[in-house]
């Protein structure tokens, strides 16, 4: 009986040691976290070249149909300085010129695909110039995701402004994007 009375204390013995009080350490690390202002802009897909082209009319008295190419797109991305002020997209004919009697029209679609953020509306048929004019306003800390099918969708539109300043031309146009504060 001593014996099995020696093996029960013996058993007891390990339960007792793990029902004491669990000492804690804790430590403490300093982080500091920084966020950059960033403004980037770019124009997918960048390795080729918008083409418009009026088609000739194959009858007598119809009128020149407006052409249009929708293959641009305009991704970005904003980081804003605490209360700063938002940002715009302006652009502009910066070389080159339309061509007399015709009109450049630029659309711009609102955001679709990836992206989140305080991004800007969309803007319908506004006649570029050389002078610069806001197409998208109201971008804050944002992004519209990169590539095509993200982003605003860009759609110039080459139409007829007056017949009788029409001649047969040809122009090669440099349209800029500009992403600026307010």
């Amino acid at each position: 009986m001593k014996l099995s009375i020696g093996m029960v204390l013996v058993m007891l013995l390990p339960i007792w040691g793990y029902s004491q009080t669990t000492v804690v350490a804790t430590s403490h690390a300093p982080t500091s976290i920084s966020l950059p202002v960033v403004a980037l802009l770019d124009i997918e897909p960048s390795n080729d070249a918008v083409v418009l082209t009026i088609p000739a009319t194959t009858e007598a008295g119809m009128s020149l149909s407006m052409t249009s190419n929708s293959s641009k797109w305009i991704n970005y991305t904003s980081a804003i300085l605490a209360g700063g002020s938002t940002r715009r997209i302006t652009a502009h004919v910066s070389s080159g010129s339309v061509p007399p009697g015709v009109r450049l029209l630029l659309s711009v679609s609102s955001p679709v695909g990836a992206g989140g953020g305080s991004r800007g509306g969309s803007i319908s048929n506004l006649a570029l110039t050389s002078s610069a004019q806001t197409i998208l306003s109201g971008i804050g800390g944002a992004f519209t995701g990169n590539g095509i099918n993200n982003g605003h969708q860009l759609t110039y539109t080459l139409g007829i402004s007056n017949y009788g300043s029409l001649v047969k031309a040809s122009s090669t146009l440099m349209v800029t994007y500009t992403l600026t504060d307010n």
